[in-house]
């Protein structure tokens, strides 16, 4: 028997090929909206769909009585209708393991970043100032300096073994659903968020977007923080509220940030972020260099195979 899957974003040809090898016929969309995929979904009656950040709709699933699987190339569920999924015996699969260390390697790079305020100097260098780091303030090494981690999962773990071996950082971190036991690096385990805010030169944020994070970091954690300390995110935009680190940053309350996702995205181009010196920026990439793109596809397409299959998947997005 053969099956159909759709991809709402070019894949990596790895899939394609995996995907092939296993009698499964590889769609690729021509739209980049809900009205498009839907016409699409229905017109070809695809057993699964194959996407990324984009939003998967109760709509989208309704649109193919075949559908049996949605595979997320990477690590948040957070663009996808779980509950609905659920409810039609749809199973969701993704690939956490897969961009664990690039996105840990990407968050060293902007804390690096933070440290030694590249946002500024690039911009003071490329305005002929080569003599910027005669006068530079508040740049630090990282080692003997504490990184704070708001949840304490496979990246943050990652992350924080690259500071703690590599750097010499002390890695404090907050998770109400991890125990000692169970880190793999040396993370000081705080009994309160609050505690890690206010005592981390660096704070690092590793949830996932649900209702209970969801806006969820404002005015509060961020005036919290040392006036000397950065802010970092490559979780979700929605996790904090912009307008407050924004105020923060501008009160003088943290020293600086780092993010790679927004709340909206793209970002718009009148947004504050884009003007401020004391703010570094990348466009939601800290998953996408070639090596986990390779991994993150290969793992969920071998997923696909395994649920049009009847077989167990490694890692299931939700129980049915």
């Amino acid at each position: 028997m053969s099956y159909k899957v759709i991809t709402l974003k070019q894949m990596d040809q790895s899939g394609h090929e995996y995907l092939a090898q296993h009698g499964v016929e590889v769609i690729t969309s021509q739209c980049d909206n809900e009205a498009g995929w839907i016409k699409e979904i229905a017109e070809n009656q695809v057993d699964g769909i194959f996407c990324r950040v984009d939003k998967i709709t109760p709509a989208m699933m309704d649109a193919s009585p075949n559908l049996k699987v949605i595979a997320k190339q990477g690590a948040g569920l957070d663009n996808i209708d779980i509950p609905y999924a659920t409810s039609k015996k749809i199973q969701v699969v993704y690939s956490p393991a897969g961009n664990m260390q690039t996105v840990a390697e990407h968050a060293t790079m902007l804390l690096l970043m933070c440290a030694q305020r590249y946002r500024y100097v690039d911009h003071q260098m490329r305005g002929g100032n080569f003599n910027v780091r005669y006068t530079l303030t508040g740049t630090h090494d990282l080692n003997g300096h504490t990184i704070g981690l708001i949840g304490c999962g496979r990246i943050s773990q990652c992350f924080a073994k690259i500071l703690v071996n590599g750097f010499g950082m002390k890695a404090i971190g907050y998770d109400p659903y991890i125990t000692p036991d169970k880190l793999q690096v040396p993370i000081e385990l705080k009994a309160t968020a609050d505690e890690v805010w206010q005592q981390a030169d660096y704070v690092s944020l590793h949830l996932q977007s649900n209702d209970e994070t969801r806006h969820s970091i404002g005015y509060k954690q961020f005036s919290m923080m040392k006036p000397s300390a950065s802010f970092i995110n490559c979780a979700r935009g929605d996790l904090i509220v912009e307008a407050d680190l924004i105020r923060a940053l501008e009160e003088g309350k943290i020293y600086g940030a780092a993010l790679d996702v927004f709340e909206q995205e793209p970002l718009p181009l009148d947004h504050p972020f884009l003007t401020m010196e004391n703010v570094v920026l990348t466009p939601h990439m800290g998953a996408a260099t070639q090596d986990s793109v390779i991994r993150c596809t290969t793992t969920s397409c071998e997923e696909i195979v395994q649920v049009l299959n009847g077989q167990p998947v490694a890692f299931p997005g939700n129980k049915l």
